[in-house]
């Protein structure tokens, strides 16, 4: 199996660039997937995780054509920039199987990514994750 390879000046390509290098080029639909967190890096439990995870649903609806919210999962991530210090949460998962071209759309991408530094930026979040096919990407610069 290969893997893509982006090529750019910058040291942190744009979200869209680094999506273009990851599709997987051949199959009529890819899978897109966030995560909707539970807690703040200082692990204070968010209120409103369910709201965020309404607006990620309806977001993806608008831009995928549908969506499906995973609840009762567990994770940890690993706060490198706080000395290693595991963070537990209990994030909802969205997912839209969605078309190529949607994908691919500018629009949407951007549209895409401006929701996910919003809702870092609001839920003290060391980085948001968002999933194309089998790859992942972290977004940690909300501005």
């Amino acid at each position: 199996m290969s893997k893509a390879k982006v090529t750019t000046t910058e040291a942190d390509p744009s979200f869209s660039d680094w999506l273009k290098g990851r599709i997987r080029f051949g199959l009529a639909d890819d899978c897109v997937i966030l995560f909707v967190p539970s807690h703040a890096r200082d692990k204070t439990r968010l209120k409103d995780q369910a709201e965020w995870a309404s607006q990620a649903l309806d977001l993806m609806g608008k831009l995928y054509g549908g969506a499906t919210g995973f609840s009762e999962l567990c994770g940890i991530w690993r706060d490198d920039e706080n000395g290693g210090q595991l963070l537990t949460d209990a994030p909802i998962m969205i997912q839209s199987l969605a078309r190529r071209e949607d994908v691919e759309d500018q629009a949407k991408i951007g549209e895409l990514a401006n929701f996910l530094k919003r809702m870092g930026k609001k839920t003290n979040q060391g980085a948001v994750a968002v999933v194309f096919n089998n790859a992942i990407h972290f977004i940690s610069k909300y501005d």
